[in-house]
């Protein structure tokens, strides 16, 4: 697709498995080599999930038979501060597991192991089909670079990250080749899928609702997007209003979005990025002033009276919000903040070889839009691109920390290989010419 609208219900070519010394095969070696590499990983890293966390607590809470609740710790309350359904994963992991921890850590562990691997057989496929200049090995390396840039996330402590990779595979997978809207029932389904991912994380809810436009818009089928509007209205229905039963006010996702504004731009002494020190003070954090507010007026209220001071906040400091927005902007693109700043001191050579290469996905986007006036960009680089962009703008605009952008590997990593093949074609037009 270029930069002016194509023929409505006319999709240009979009993939193409030739190169240009002949057809090529799927790299099963490659596919077989790297998945056994992330096997060996997760072993040698003692990969175990993380359940100390909001979403494991709440997990526990429905085990125990006392509802959606307790996400800052046992007595805390109705909550609606975790988006559904990884809390619900860990009610079915302990229900197997008869309540033992051990097994819901390993199961967990098992599932993100699988996750990678699917991702990795994802990122070589659309590799396959989309380039002509690299190889896959290339593809394979720059996927394995990304999972090494965050070992710690994907190979010693399991957080939610799994799951939302596995969101982003369903998305794009689906997007690319199973025509979503082309139907009636297609987009009803498409729909219902899109609100689940809403109810994994509403930021990803986002990413579908731009890649759906996308493909609306790309092929005319606005129809299918009506419907896959209704379908996602319907799926969200129950919890919107099992939310407004029990906080009296409409919540169709999480609650939080009014913390996060808080802490980012009132607990956070400096810059616009979420760091460590910031984490201390967050509700969860036993003991602290904002764990007794939480308890004391209840998640609803503790939520309003958070939302009031950043409107005091904003109306009082605009030029500071600005200053801050700025700040991650820069660092969700071009320039790596780490969560703990301690990192800098241990391990400077691993800080500046993750800032050197931590813009990369973001000048590898920027660098194929300008190459698309030239040479079109077709569906799988639209929605990857779409994808990038709209799952990153609540971020920027909200709150943002690294590890926010942990489950964006796949996304990354096509970016990377797909301004590579170009440049790699270019290099090899320029080399003919001359």
């Amino acid at each position: 697709m270029s930069c002016t609208p194509p023929v409505r219900g006319v999709e240009p070519a979009t993939f193409h498995r030739a190169g240009p010394t002949g057809p090529k095969k799927f790299p099963t070696v490659t596919a077989g080599i790297v998945c056994t590499l992330v096997v060996g990983c997760a072993i040698y890293g003692g990969l175990r999930a993380n359940l100390n966390g909001e979403n494991f607590r709440i997990g526990e809470s429905l085990y125990n038979g006392q509802g959606f609740a307790n996400a800052m710790g046992k007595g805390t309350g109705p909550t609606a501060w975790a988006a559904p359904v990884y809390p619900t994963i860990f009610l079915g992991l302990l229900w197997v597991g008869e309540g033992d921890r051990d097994i819901v850590m390993t199961s967990v562990a098992v599932l993100q192991v699988c996750v990678l691997v699917g991702t990795c057989i994802l990122v070589l496929a659309l590799a396959w089909q989309t380039t002509r200049h690299v190889g896959a090995w290339v593809a394979a390396a720059v996927f394995c670079g990304g999972l090494a840039y965050h070992f710690f996330y994907w190979f010693r402590l399991a957080h939610d990250c799994w799951l939302m990779l596995l969101a982003f595979d369903l998305l794009i997978a689906g997007a690319c080749w199973l025509d979503p809207l082309g139907s009636r029932q297609r987009a009803a389904g498409w729909g219902a899928f899109g609100g689940f991912l809403s109810m994994i994380n509403p930021s990803i809810g986002l990413a579908w609702a731009a890649v759906s436009l996308l493909l609306a818009w790309r092929r005319g089928l606005w129809s299918g997007f009506g419907v896959a509007l209704l379908a996602i209205f319907l799926a969200l229905t129950p919890w919107t209003v099992r939310n407004l039963l029990v906080f009296g006010r409409l919540i169709p996702v999480k609650s939080n979005l009014a913390y996060e504004l808080y802490q980012t731009h009132l607990l956070q002494q400096e810059g616009g990025l979420y760091v460590a020190p910031t984490h201390k003070l967050h509700p969860s954090a036993a003991g602290g002033r904002e764990r007794k507010a939480y308890t004391d007026l209840g998640e609803a209220a503790y939520i309003d009276n958070r939302r009031t001071q950043f409107l005091d906040y904003l109306a009082a400091n605009p030029i500071d919000f600005l200053d801050r927005l700025a700040h991650r902007f820069l660092g969700t693109t071009v320039w790596y903040v780490p969560f703990n700043r301690a990192d800098e001191e241990s391990s400077p050579w691993s800080f500046w070889l993750r800032r050197l290469t931590f813009p990369l996905p973001f000048l590898a986007l920027v660098f194929l839009l300008f190459t698309s006036f030239r040479e079109p960009l077709s569906l799988p680089h639209w929605t990857v691109i779409v994808v990038y962009l709209s799952y990153l703008l609540p971020f920027i605009a909200v709150s943002y920390y690294e590890r926010y952008t942990v489950p964006l590997v796949v996304v990354k990593a096509l970016l990377v290989v797909w301004a590579a093949d170009r440049l790699g074609g270019t290099l090899r037009t320029q080399a003919t010419l001359r």
